[in-house]
């Protein structure tokens, strides 16, 4: 009796260390919960011209910036995998919502619902206003780029969201399409999010005036590679540091195949 019940305290121990480790735990909700902490916030990212109505986000000149700050966060929960089809079509029903400007707002869609077999892969040809709708009616919000960042590394630095090795076995980085979000469970982020790499970018809540224009932060890559002229930014799975400028223009061309989203809410 005496060996079970140390038994038990010790693996009661086991997940207690653990869960102090990673800073998370799943919420019931599908979220996971990043604790507050201090972050060193180190960025490497492109200036994004814009992109074509077939998303080959254009890198302009392929100019490179870098910097280095600090963050400090109370906590938050961020969804643990991207907003699916399925889980969008919920609020489209719900909520009634139709865009301002409809122009490829879910082009992929056929008489208002996603493709066969497709409830489960992430939703895109959506706006960051399409996204900031759902997230509203979700009672959640879409993350800044320091939350962003912060979910996918943790506080170690670490350049992919599973460590410092490129594994192409943890994150969707087929060309041919999107896969159903979660299906790379061993490329899990410290805090337990899943797919912050590969599958389709994600827009953050980062929308600026550079004095010209506007534009947002998105990141992850995406699972599209463009290939041949060099001002195609390649695409792919990218580090948890780099980032792209997007430059937003109006919502029909800022929707895009290789972009989605998914929210927070704070922990507090």
């Amino acid at each position: 009796m005496f060996l079970k019940l140390n038994k038990r305290l010790n693996n009661l121990y086991r997940v207690i260390i653990c869960t102090l480790y990673i800073g998370a735990v799943e919420a019931k909700d599908g979220m996971v919960l990043v604790k507050a902490t201090d972050y060193r916030f180190h960025l490497e990212y492109r200036w994004v011209e814009g992109l074509t109505l077939d998303s080959l986000i254009q890198d302009y000149a392929g100019i490179r910036y870098s910097n280095t700050s600090n963050f400090k966060t109370s906590g938050f929960y961020i969804d643990k995998t991207e907003v699916t089809n399925a889980q969008f079509k919920e609020f489209m029903d719900e909520s009634g919502y139709k865009p301002k400007w409809s122009k490829n707002f879910l082009k992929h869609w056929k008489n208002g619902t996603y493709p066969s077999g497709k409830a489960n892969h992430p939703v895109f040809w959506v706006s960051i206003e399409d996204a900031k709708a759902y997230a509203e009616w979700a009672g959640k919000r879409l993350p800044t780029e320091e939350e962003w960042q912060l979910a996918a590394q943790g506080t170690d630095g670490r350049a992919w969201p599973w460590g410092n090795l490129y594994d192409p076995k943890k994150a969707n980085m087929d060309s041919k399409g999107t896969r159903p979000v979660g299906s790379y469970p061993n490329g899990a982020s410290p805090y337990g999010a899943l797919d912050m790499t590969g599958n389709v970018w994600e827009w953050t809540d980062s929308k600026q005036l550079d004095g010209n224009h506007y534009y947002c932060w998105i990141r992850g890559g995406s699972h599209y590679f463009a290939k041949g002229s060099r001002w195609y930014i390649q695409g792919g799975p990218v580090p948890n540091y780099q980032r792209l400028k997007f430059w937003l223009m109006t919502p029909a061309l800022n929707r895009s195949p290789s972009i989605g989203f998914r929210c927070v809410k704070d922990a507090a």
